[in-house]
């Protein structure tokens, strides 16, 4: 080996050097250095991974905070709407015999006849549509719409009308009398009037707590 290197020149020597060391490099360098490269890259894969992964960890951890923020607000929401909500009953026929039940006892003097109306698809679960109806004096009716108005459980009034009831059959009947007690009936009328009875026209509905367990 060292005769054949003395007989390169300084410039082949130099040659043959650069051509080892880039033997070198290729069987030993480049493998070890690849495989560096490659081990760097798995440590960079798993410091990311960490990242992501503390990442997702305080974003649950805010998450539940705010679960527990706003199941705190629900629970104090329904604990004021407790007492808004009506006990369901068993089926909607026993409800429409509770609710009627309850409305002539707030109103014996209007002869109300009430009646449950059939649900819509869109309509809220719980929710309950009846349809009144009913004859008296306005301040019977007056006094009819305050008792719902302060009602607890909540009974809401979508829409009403009244108009005063026809007393044709009254009219006829006063025409028919003699003169003197047209008469009268006028002096008693005028001394002593009278409220005219009206009609009442009015959809409510009301809302049931959920049954536990599903409805029987």
């Amino acid at each position: 080996m060292n005769n054949f290197l003395t007989k390169l020149s300084r410039r082949e020597r130099l040659y043959v050097l650069f051509a080892a060391v880039a033997l070198f490099s290729g069987i030993v360098l480049y493998p070890v250095l690849r495989a560096s490269s490659a081990y760097r890259q798995e440590k960079l894969e798993e410091l990311e991974a960490a990242r992501a992964l503390r990442t997702t960890y305080q974003t649950m951890i805010r998450t539940a905070e705010q679960i527990r923020t706003e199941n705190s607000e629900l629970k104090e929401t329904l604990s004021q709407t407790e007492g808004l909500l009506f006990e369901r009953i068993g089926n909607d026929v026993m409800m429409e015999a509770s609710v009627t039940k309850m409305l002539n006892q707030m109103a014996p003097d209007l002869n109300l006849d009430i009646s449950i109306a059939r649900p819509s698809l869109r309509a809220a679960p719980g929710r309950l549509n009846f349809s009144v109806r009913g004859t008296g004096r306005y301040p019977e009716i007056l006094n009819f719409f305050y008792l719902l108005e302060t009602h607890r459980p909540l009974i809401v009034v979508d829409h009403f009308s009244m108009a005063v009831q026809n007393n044709k059959k009254q009219s006829a009947q006063k025409i028919k009398l003699p003169q003197k007690q047209v008469s009268l009936s006028r002096k008693t009328s005028e001394a002593e009037p009278t409220e005219p009875r009206m009609k009442l026209q009015m959809d409510i509905h009301i809302n049931c707590r959920a049954v536990e367990g599903g409805a029987k």
